[in-house]
């Protein structure tokens, strides 16, 4: 007897079993792309701030990066620092700028709660030219991590995970 086919049962049984492996995998996979998400914001803020140091030690100018309306998610801008306060004016020459970071939650404590500025020795300052240190801590509503990119008093950048109780 040849086999020309399944039948009617064999297929919806195949479908039946699809579906519910389907219905297991979804929620696994939200929650993937979420950490996914909050780590490309974590190590993009990184590179971000890690590259202000380089150019300021490179081209021996003071640069910053300030989130623009004074909220780190909705967007920074690094540029050339010409008259040390932290915030762009219009005559200082943006060199990068980045969109928001949709639905995560990011702040500074109070000495880089606005803005991170470099010197050209690669060392962190505010605009009063106190040493600038402090972190920026990254999260997302629902997950049980966050980042967090600590600046030493040196300038160095170090990016942590950490476990999170809950995020604002």
């Amino acid at each position: 007897m040849e086999n020309r086919g399944v039948t009617l049962i064999e297929l919806i049984s195949a479908l039946a079993i699809s579906a519910i492996l389907g219905l297991i995998a979804v929620p696994t996979m939200s929650h993937f792309i979420q950490q996914q998400q909050l780590r490309s914001a974590a190590y993009n803020l990184y590179h971000l701030l890690v590259n202000a140091r380089a150019t300021a030690i490179s081209q021996q100018l003071r640069v910053s990066v300030w989130n623009q309306n004074g909220d780190w998610r909705s967007g920074v801008e690094l540029f050339i620092d010409s008259n040390d306060n932290g915030q762009r004016e219009n005559t200082e020459t943006s060199l990068y700028t980045a969109t928001d970071h949709e639905n995560i939650h990011i702040s500074g404590n109070r000495w880089v709660a606005n803005y991170v500025s470099y010197l050209p020795n690669g060392r962190a300052a505010t605009a009063s030219g106190a040493f600038q240190a402090g972190t920026i801590s990254l999260c997302k509503s629902g997950l049980n991590d966050k980042y967090q990119l600590v600046i030493s008093i040196g300038g160095r950048l170090r990016l942590q995970k950490s476990p999170s109780n809950s995020c604002p």
